[in-house]
């Protein structure tokens, strides 16, 4: 499988994600969705799921969807899975990259 990174962007999105769940629906609901979006990201670096290619928004870029989150990934060098941003639905992804 290859290796799979997070960036930090990514990262502070899962922060936000985690704490407004919490806040809006608890701590189990907060612990079930990062949960699930854990899962895809080992679904992506497996090639168990794949994306739909995004070069509308940036070359390379792909994306696919955990509930009502994109996750947008590239693959890098030696066939790395790199997480580049994880947003709602709702938000305006090119002014994210």
């Amino acid at each position: 499988m290859p290796d799979l990174q997070i960036t930090l962007l990514a990262r502070s999105d899962l922060m936000d994600i985690g704490r407004y769940t919490q806040e809006t629906w608890g701590v189990a609901q907060r612990n079930s969705y990062l949960g699930a979006l854990a899962h895809l990201f080992e679904q992506i670096a497996s090639g168990e799921v794949a994306g739909r290619a995004r070069s509308e928004i940036r070359e390379g870029l792909f994306s696919t969807r955990c509930n009502r989150h994109i996750v947008f990934y590239r693959t890098g060098a030696n066939a790395q899975i790199e997480v580049l941003r994880v947003l709602h639905e709702r938000m305006d992804f090119a002014r994210h990259f």
